[in-house]
Parts: structure tokens; C-alpha cells; sequence
């Protein structure tokens, strides 16, 4: 097993993901770890948690449903392995933590600190993807038309979803597309 990660292109792409399943399992598997589990990885809620640095970003780890897990996790194995193969770990890395905190800053101001999941970061790898496909003659990810229509149906259906009972992180998937947008953008033009 310690070999197949070692061979495999896009190593943090594979991290975060069983990150991600592993927290998951453990807080669906005995209740006591699921309290413990946010009260321990939500967003810095005052000035005390402010010192627990991974506070900025466990946020991202932790999936309140297997319907949230796996449409998390189906797009970020699908297009941060896609950034990571093309353009090496280090880039998916940096767009992970910028993202990570950038739309975890955003979505803290706008509804406080209780939120988690992958989402923000989710948008941010989409964002990413789109403006490199767009923008850069060199690296093509053939994205299929419609690619962006489908991102704002997804930021609409954040907006609209509240009414029929559903939650979402609006504010970290808007502000992830952004940094994502950014970032791609950026490395577009560097080429």
C-alpha cells in the first residue's frame, strides 16, 4: 500500500481524500466522536480558538453527510488530481491553503463559525480549471461547453436551497470560484 502512494501522481490529491474519509468514518461511528470532531475542527469561533492554527483549515476535512462527502470529494479527486498531475503538488498545495482559508475567512464573517466541508476548496479547483482551459493555449483540461453554466447553477441552487431545508456554505463557494478564477487566471498567464 506504502508503495501504490509513492507511485501515485498526485499524492495530495489522495491525501485529502482519505483525510477526508477517514474523519468521516470515525464521526459516524460512535457519536461521542462527532461532538468532539466539531467542536474540535470547526472555524476559530473567538479570540482563544484564533491560536489553534488548524482551526483555518480542518474545516475542509470534515463531511456532515455521505451525500456531502462524495459530491466533495467525486470533484476534488477528479479536478485537483487533474491540477496536480499537470502542474505538480506544490500548485494544488497552495490553491488547497489559500482557498482553504480564504473561503473559510469569508464564510465565518457571513454566518460564523459552525460550517464544514470541502466546498470552498471544491469551487476554488473548478475555478481554477475553467480559467486555465480558457486562457492558456498550452495546457487544455477540454472542459465540455456549459462547464461555467454549471458552476453558477451550482452558486444559484446555494442561494435557493435554504427554502426547500438544505444549508450551504454560499459564501465559501463563491469566494473559492474567486480564488480559484485568480489562480487559474495567474498561472494561465505564466504559462
Amino acid at each position: 500500500m506504502l508503495s501504490s502512494f509513492r507511485s501515485h501522481p498526485a499524492k495530495f490529491t489522495l491525501f485529502i481524500t482519505a483525510l477526508c474519509v477517514i474523519l468521516y468514518i470515525i464521526g459516524n461511528t460512535i457519536d461521542l466522536e462527532t461532538e468532539v470532531l466539531l467542536n474540535t475542527m470547526h472555524f476559530p469561533a473567538d479570540q482563544f480558538e484564533q491560536q489553534d492554527y488548524w482551526r483555518y483549515l480542518s474545516h475542509t476535512l470534515i463531511h456532515l453527510s455521505i451525500t456531502h462527502i462524495g459530491f466533495n470529494l467525486a470533484w476534488w479527486w477528479l479536478f485537483g488530481a487533474a491540477i496536480e498531475k499537470r502542474f505538480g503538488s506544490f500548485t494544488l498545495i497552495l490553491l488547497y491553503l489559500v482557498s482553504g482559508i480564504g473561503s473559510g475567512v469569508v464564510q465565518n464573517w457571513s454566518t460564523g463559525p459552525w460550517f464544514f466541508g470541502l466546498s470552498g476548496v471544491v469551487y476554488a479547483v473548478m475555478g481554477f480549471v475553467f480559467c486555465v482551459d480558457k486562457f492558456s493555449p498550452n495546457t487544455q483540461f477540454d472542459l465540455p461547453e456549459g462547464f461555467f453554466t454549471m458552476l453558477m447553477v451550482g452558486i444559484a441552487f446555494g442561494f435557493i436551497s435554504p427554502l426547500i431545508g438544505v444549508e450551504m456554505g454560499n459564501a465559501a463557494h463563491i469566494s473559492g470560484l474567486i480564488i480559484g478564477l485568480i489562480f487559474g487566471f495567474l498561472r494561465a498567464k505564466i504559462g
